[in-house]
């Protein structure tokens, strides 16, 4: 079953879930459109957005693409819309891959991912700037691997990375292996499973575009 097939199934589960949501299909490819309802702690709506999600080919596997249709976000990277093509950027690509791992349902999708995503620009629009922002591009996901392991050290990151593509079975009660002299399990436990979500192959791809980003090169130039 491809993933188009999928979507159309799952988007006709949530149309009944989601009043304010239809179904088409546009240019061969099956969509929801219409508005979603932000609540506020209350229980009150506190803002409304008209968005569409559009299937893409290998959902569930990789997010839907999701689209601020009534043209009240900017659509540049600094309101988080990539600007040639317009859907919203969600998360960086090791986390959806990792969200995605096992694959996610339409409803999950909107329930966290879509609402999170416009409940942080009614932040940044009440406070002028985004809650937790990520920046744009590499730095973007390496932050990502900077907070999974709780370092800032791009070698640091370099040397987890290999450990997991290495597959080393490690005891919880052994001195972790970033040098920290914690045991395992009070240290890099917790990120060794995030990550170990993600394939061999992935893992090799993600730790060969760090080597070549110029905050590597940079880091690489001072120790030297």
């Amino acid at each position: 079953m491809n993933g188009y097939t999928i979507f159309e199934q799952e988007a006709l589960e949530v149309i009944d879930e989601y009043k304010e949501l239809s179904f088409k299909i546009e240019d061969g490819v099956p969509c929801i459109f219409g508005s979603i309802l932000l609540l506020d702690e209350y229980g009150n709506i506190e803002d409304t957005f008209q968005i569409a999600i559009k299937a893409v080919s290998n959902y569930p596997y990789n997010f839907p693409l999701l689209y601020e249709t009534g043209g009240r976000i900017p659509r540049n990277v600094d309101w988080h819309i990539f600007e040639q093509t317009g859907n919203c950027c969600i998360a960086s690509p090791p986390e959806e891959l990792i969200i995605c791992n096992n694959g996610i349902t339409l409803s999950s999708f909107i329930n966290n991912q879509v609402k999170n995503y416009f409940y942080s620009q009614i932040f940044r629009n009440q406070n002028g700037y985004f809650l937790k922002e990520r920046s744009h591009g590499n730095k973007g996901w390496i932050e990502f691997f900077e907070e999974t392991f709780m370092t800032d050290n791009i070698f640091n990151i370099e040397f987890g990375l290999k450990q997991i593509i290495e597959g080393k079975k490690i005891d919880r009660v052994s001195i972790c292996f970033c040098g920290s002299g914690k045991k395992y399990r009070k240290c890099h436990k917790k990120s060794y499973d995030v990550l170990s979500k993600l394939c061999l192959e992935t893992i090799n791809y993600f730790l060969s575009a760090l080597r070549e980003t110029n905050e590597y090169r940079i880091a690489l130039y001072s120790r030297n």
